[in-house]
């Protein structure tokens, strides 16, 4: 597969009287029966509630309860169907699961760092959803990020032993005017191989010494946010 040229993120929060459960069985039997589909998408998975807070120290629990993460070839075949009497049909079907309208997000994704090894059914991702910190511009943001930050990331004495794969998209405008627009600046997505190696990395010393005062110089902790999810492809 070729390495997509934009990634397209949609945030959810579900309906209030439908459980995490029911939500996603009532989601992957929407995606079963009518799904995403369109000339230049590479991919598409759902990032399915994970129950749990946010284990970034200086990044909340998100208002977010889901999220659908789409690869493209280039942000231009994106963009055609975000405009499209396609999408429009296939948001429809889902907005029904739905507290409010989505939140997009959508820039270049960076593969920082993916393991060799197959993702096992236990993994868990956290999606990262940053906002610079005041005092950068939008580019010395996504540099520390996607540069010094990541170099950190990787760093741990036992990470790459936790970590499954590790991809940044920093994010410098509004996805599309179809889709709510959010304050984020980026979306990060962290995967692990279990739930247990997740609580262990952030839990280390090494998390607290050295990566979580790293997330205070690039970020605004007040209005950064991630969410806990287990990924179910969809295609």
């Amino acid at each position: 597969m070729a390495d997509p040229g934009y990634k397209l993120v949609f945030l959810v929060k579900s309906r209030g009287d439908l459980s995490p459960a029911a939500f996603t069985d009532a989601w992957a039997q929407l995606e079963r029966e009518h799904p995403a589909s369109s000339t230049g998408m590479l991919r598409s998975a759902f990032d399915a509630p994970l129950a749990g807070v946010s284990p970034i120290a200086n990044a909340p629990t998100a208002p977010f309860d889901a999220a659908v993460e789409t690869w493209w070839d280039k942000k231009n075949s994106a963009a055609d169907w975000v405009v499209s009497p396609i999408f429009e049909a296939w948001l429809q079907r889902r907005l029904e699961l739905l507290a409010a309208r989505p939140t997009g997000i959508g820039g270049i994704p960076q593969v920082i760092w993916q393991s060799d090894q197959p993702i096992p059914p236990s993994a868990v991702k956290v999606l990262i959803l940053p906002v610079a910190a005041r005092r950068l511009r939008f580019q010395e943001f996504a540099d520390h990020w996607t540069g010094e930050h990541a170099r950190l990331a990787l760093g741990g004495p036992h990470t790459k032993d936790r970590l499954l794969r590790l991809e940044d998209t920093p994010a410098p405008a509004s996805a599309t005017s179809r889709l709510e627009r959010g304050t984020y600046d980026g979306v990060g997505a962290i995967t692990f191989a279990s739930l247990d190696a997740l609580n262990a990395e952030f839990g280390s010393d090494y998390y607290r010494s050295t990566l979580a005062p790293d997330e205070l110089r690039f970020t605004n902790p007040a209005a950064s946010a991630a969410l806990l999810t287990r990924e179910i492809s969809l295609a």
